[in-house]
């Protein structure tokens, strides 16, 4: 049938249908070759379907894509997941909004007046080598009080240092510390921004960048989100937890038991990532909470650094230093030692208590 017709049994609009061929997700069944006429199968209808479906329910192009070559099953899980996290964040978004709005002489305190509320704060520090094994650095690191972004570019010069800087000061400039929603938007609007400027710029083709960003909620948790193999770490009660997993091609295999940690890195496809801002107009992105308190710590760092040092070494390091520019210098410094492969970057951030404000 024609496109025209299509789209009256799909109920797809035309342009859509041809956003949908252009993403390969509906391609035509035959197109005119004189004419360039486009001509789709009725069995199409059922897919065309199913796509709509995936888009209402907000899953971008890329993890449709996904989808449809898998069935239904763990893209789908996955994405429920994530809807229910959104969900849950804007709840206790709109929830806070009201406790502002309904507070005109207090705007910030949440506690009803019971007394001095005490907040904290995020004592961070960065550093950021080239590394004996690249000959520019396209890591990006920044940090403030409530928020640490570690970057990681891939392109070449100088399209992975521009995508890595780009995301990293966009994510930083567009955080306020109100949830975890806030901080997934920040991160899909810098993928628009990376994807919109490179096709733009021919020079810049291909460029692109991990992401791992957390910050300091109003309620005193931490918001924690990445694309990528950067990697977030948190010390809390005397213990190591990772926060993040690695979107690459040997993460993936592990998961599934088909390969062991200790044989990834000699993997032919080690270090090959599987989802990466700027490569796709839409990206999906991994997120999470955590209730931290004074005196715990936080690590982001790149590739470049955790393949060189070990998850039991950086253990020992956030265990005993307590300082964060002590903490980032010692482990960038052991990966430098090494012989790093790659850039080697991190940001450390402690959690201090901020001087209690009257409630």
């Amino acid at each position: 049938m024609s496109i025209g017709e299509f789209s009256k049994r799909s109920g797809l609009s035309l342009k859509r249908l041809r956003t949908y061929a252009g993403e390969g997700l509906l391609v035509p069944a035959a197109v005119d070759p004189a004419s360039g006429y486009r001509y789709y199968s009725p069995e199409q209808v059922h897919l065309a379907r199913v796509i709509e479906a995936l888009r209402t329910a907000a899953m971008p192009l890329a993890d449709i894509r996904s989808a449809l070559r898998h069935g239904p099953g763990p893209d789908l899980d996955a994405w429920e997941r994530r809807l229910e996290t959104d969900a849950v964040a804007r709840r206790q978004a709109l929830e806070r909004a009201r406790r502002l709005l309904g507070d005109h002489d207090h705007p910030l305190d949440t506690t009803g007046g019971a007394g001095p509320v005490q907040t904290t704060t995020l004592r961070c520090a960065g550093r950021s080598e080239t590394g004996p094994g690249r000959q520019n650095n396209e890591d990006a690191v920044v940090h403030g009080e409530r928020i640490a972004v570690v970057a990681d570019g891939m392109g070449g010069p100088p399209g992975g240092e521009i995508a890595a800087q780009l995301a990293a000061a966009l994510v930083r400039a567009a955080c306020t510390g109100a949830s975890l929603y806030e901080l997934g938007a920040a991160v899909r609007a810098a993928n628009w921004a990376i994807w919109d400027r490179a096709g733009r710029q021919p020079e810049l083709a291909g460029m692109g960048t991990t992401i791992c960003a957390a910050a300091l909620l109003d309620d005193g948790g931490v918001a924690v989100v990445h694309v990528g193999d950067s990697r977030a770490y948190l010390w809390h009660d005397g213990a190591l937890v990772r926060l993040t997993r690695d979107h690459t091609v040997t993460a993936d295999l592990v998961e599934r038991g088909e390969l062991s940690e200790a044989e990834a890195p000699g993997h032919p496809h080690f270090g090959i990532l599987t989802r990466a801002l700027g490569v796709a107009p839409e990206v999906t992105v991994d997120a999470c909470v955590r209730a931290v308190a004074a005196g715990d710590r936080l690590l982001l760092c790149s590739d470049g650094l955790v393949n060189e040092v070990s998850d039991a070494e950086i253990a020992g390091a956030m265990a005993s230093e307590d300082d964060p520019a002590t903490l980032a210098d010692h482990l960038v410094d052991a990966a430098v030692a090494r012989g790093a492969r790659d850039n080697a970057s991190a940001v450390a951030a402690h959690v201090a208590a901020s001087p209690p404000r009257p409630g």
